[in-house]
């Protein structure tokens, strides 16, 4: 439980440090380059991720059979098999993808002449530093199947301080998208060579002695697993980008932009949940005791709201202020999609903990469905209201698109685990007490004129309220191995 700890520590910290990156280095990118520029570099930085979508989910698939196999002859057979079937795809698809770049960027996602020059050289290198984030993603797979996720963390920070770091400093000194490009390859270079070091010293060297006898069976077993979460996952990463693209193509560049902002702060709190459950995803491969199962799981639940409500609450209600600090030009659009986005989001991670089991199950095929009913309302949705609402129609799309995926993953929960075992005394305690704060603070910061007023008192506010919550919810915690 301790290392379980570690990995989830570790990548709150990795996540906190690199948010604070991202959110200084977006001010200082629009602030140098215009919202315009911004906007590109959002469609381009999409337009480069194509060579992901046929990445057959081979690494997700490898983790699950490592967790379960361990250290062996036959998870050597995995791992390079992994590595040679993504070689063998990725490889191909990336010279296409650079091959056909004006198709895509001005076809595809309509950008002009002028815009087009000035990304054509960025686009080259993020397709580029996406196929290295690939293969490299297969070795931090192998640290991640020994509990090495602290490692996994660690090398991610570098490599996003290298990336925000690197963008803030040839935006600075008054470079454009083309040095912008560079600094996002060599940072995927320099991580490549961090975590194949650290897997080869984790795991050592490949026993692939008879792997010419069973390899067709090998990638069989692989290809098997793997399609299915490789449809999940496909349509997982047609939600954003199909987002984008309409929006680009039905409103304008510059909203791209504005959505760009709210996607960020929802990918950060995104990526803060999941870097906390990620280690969850091992001990749910390994349990094949459904009741345990079933306890872990609700226990998660448990917590997982406990932290979140107090926090979401206390985040709307300080965001017109923070986004007043850190983006002084932002409007009511980027306020709006900020709260709806980043809120449905943050609540989806309910669904997490369910998700994980059906990946590691003969039920991968259920994920599927889930991510489909993303794509599907937040298409529907958006194509019913965009005339209508604009903008916000796209917004309201994403969010119902997001609760509805939550509700079929808790549906798959109490279906194949059991009934939902969420504490229903700690879910009181934290509706009363988050009342009793958040009630008075609420009042209290409408009455102050000065922002940082409205936001110390909003901070204290939470706090206080997590510490009523743990202080009397420790024990029990703790007994969940929370």
């Amino acid at each position: 439980m301790k290392l379980l700890h570690k990995n989830s520590l570790s990548g709150v910290g990795q996540l906190v440090l690199t948010a604070g990156l991202t959110f200084f280095s977006i001010p200082v990118f629009i602030r140098v380059l215009g919202d315009e520029a911004y906007g590109a570099f959002s469609i381009v930085t999409l337009a480069g991720n194509l060579n992901i979508f046929a990445n057959l989910g081979l690494n997700t698939a490898l983790l699950k059979f490592l967790s379960v196999q361990g250290k062996s002859r036959e998870s050597d057979y995995d791992i390079a098999v992994t590595l040679c079937l993504l070689i063998l795809i990725m490889v191909p698809l990336s010279i296409l993808a650079i091959s056909c770049q004006q198709y895509i960027l001005q076809g595809l996602l309509g950008l002009s002449d002028i815009l087009y020059s000035q990304v054509a050289s960025l686009y080259r290198c993020v397709v580029l530093a996406n196929l290295i984030i690939l293969l490299g993603q297969t070795f931090t797979t192998v640290l991640d199947s020994q509990q090495r996720m602290y490692l996994t963390n660690f090398y991610q920070l570098i490599y996003s301080i290298l990336y925000w770091g690197g963008i803030i400093v040839v935006v600075s000194f008054g470079n454009g998208l083309p040095e912008v490009g560079l600094v996002i390859l060599s940072a995927s270079v320099i991580w490549f060579g961090l975590v194949v070091v650290a897997a080869w010293r984790t795991w050592g060297w490949l026993q692939l002695g008879g792997l010419q006898t069973v390899m067709i069976q090998i990638a069989r077993k692989q290809v098997s697993f793997s399609s299915k979460v490789y449809a999940a996952g496909l349509l997982s990463m047609l939600f954003e980008p199909m987002t984008k693209v309409l929006v680009a193509r039905l409103i304008g560049v510059r909203e791209v932009g504005y959505l760009e902002i709210a996607y960020k702060v929802r990918s950060q709190l995104w990526s803060l949940v999941t870097k906390v459950t990620y280690p969850l995803y091992p001990k749910i491969a390994q349990e094949n005791d459904l009741g345990r199962l079933s306890r872990l799981i609700g226990n998660y639940q448990t917590g997982m709201l406990l932290v979140m409500v107090p926090f979401l609450l206390f985040f709307v209600i300080a965001l017109p202020d923070l986004l007043g600090f850190w983006l002084p030009s932002a409007n009511r659009i980027v306020f709006v999609a900020t709260v709806f986005i980043a809120t449905t989001f943050t609540l989806n991670s309910l669904g997490i903990p369910p998700y994980y089991f059906l990946m590691s199950r003969h039920h991968v095929g259920k994920t599927v469905w889930a991510q489909l009913t993303n794509v599907v309302v937040n298409l529907l949705v958006s194509l019913l209201t965009y005339q209508l609402l604009g903008i916000y129609g796209f917004i309201l799309s994403n969010s119902l698109a997001i609760l509805s995926s939550l509700v079929l993953c808790l549906y798959y929960q109490k279906k194949y685990i059991g009934w939902i075992e969420i504490d229903i005394q700690q879910v009181r305690r934290l509706v009363t007490i988050t009342t009793l704060v958040g009630g008075p603070a609420f009042l209290i910061s409408s009455l102050l004129i000065e922002p940082w007023e409205r936001i110390g008192l909003i901070m204290l506010s939470t706090l206080l309220v997590y510490f009523l919550l743990f202080r009397h919810s420790y024990k029990q915690l703790k007994s969940w191995g929370i």
